[in-house]
């Protein structure tokens, strides 16, 4: 069902039966429904790390970059951004965050997407840059102030504030202030962090390496005005695009080229390179 067929139901329960409300919507929100299964792009090689994530790599020498996807996405949407990379002597592994593509689990959040991060770099080793779009754009650069060390970031599409993001998921659900405090309560028990610790821009003035910022105008998922503020806030240059809306954003020459060549004017060293044998 669409937001907009569940706004009679959400406003009539919220107002009834708040907390109950609260519940089916995080369940909503930390349980994603899209597909799993996906074609393997023409150049990548699937792996499985040895806890379970999977993903896609492209390449296996030069510097590695490691990219996640946001909600309900998967790795083999950086197909296009990869093939430049790899084009130009780099190594890219793209996850498929935890109950997404072919990683296991049936929840996901903001904080389990950054955990998924995290707990790869160990087994891939040093990591030149790190690319997200959407939810794992925040993650991303939640991850980067948490312990994920990185010379370059790139967030396509990303939302500025997780705070903003329920807000938003709240009204397309017409719930009443009550259930919608009752909501986000919930999800902060869920992720196990206050939605303050989820001000992405924030985050992004505190990435101590260079930071790119990456967003449509047409972004009808999360609004322009988003990417504008990150970019504001971190004071990181920001790539406009126009008409590619959310998702067509990750598949856009332009965008591939734009985002290869910022993490590759970034490769002065070859301490970041060298070969990955995952399986």
């Amino acid at each position: 069902m669409s937001p907009a067929s569940l706004r009679p139901l959400g406003s009539t329960l919220g107002r009834l039966f708040p907390e109950f409300t609260a519940s089916l919507v995080a369940d909503l929100a930390t349980r994603p429904r899209a597909a799993r299964s996906h074609r393997l792009p023409p150049g990548a090689e699937a792996l499985t790390l040895r806890f379970g994530l999977a993903g896609l790599r492209w390449g296996r020498t030069g510097p590695r970059v490691l990219a996640l996807h946001g909600w309900q996405g998967h790795s083999a949407q950086f197909a296009a951004i990869a093939s430049e990379l790899v084009a130009q002597g780099l190594q890219v592994i793209a996850l498929d965050a935890p109950a997404h593509g072919r990683s296991p689990g049936a929840f996901a959040s903001p904080i389990a997407f950054s955990d998924a991060l995290l707990e790869s770099q160990p087994e891939l080793g040093p990591v030149h840059a790190v690319i997200g779009h959407s939810m794992g754009a925040g993650a991303v650069l939640y991850a980067l102030a948490n312990g994920l060390s990185a010379a370059r970031a790139v967030v396509v599409a990303s939302p500025a504030d997780y705070a903003d993001v329920l807000r938003r998921q709240s009204q397309r659900l017409a719930l009443p202030e009550r259930a919608e405090r009752a909501f986000v309560a919930r999800m902060e028990r869920l992720t196990g962090v206050p939605t303050t610790a989820l001000d992405i821009g924030e985050l992004g003035a505190r990435f101590k390496g260079e930071l790119m910022v990456v967003h449509d105008r047409s972004d009808r998922v999360v609004p322009f005005a988003d990417g504008e503020r990150i970019a504001r806030v971190a004071s990181a240059p920001l790539y406009v695009t126009s008409g590619l809306g959310h998702g067509r954003v990750l598949k856009d020459p332009g965008v591939a080229a734009t985002v290869a060549r910022f993490i590759v004017d970034g490769v002065d060293t070859p301490a970041s390179a060298g070969r990955v044998e995952l399986h």
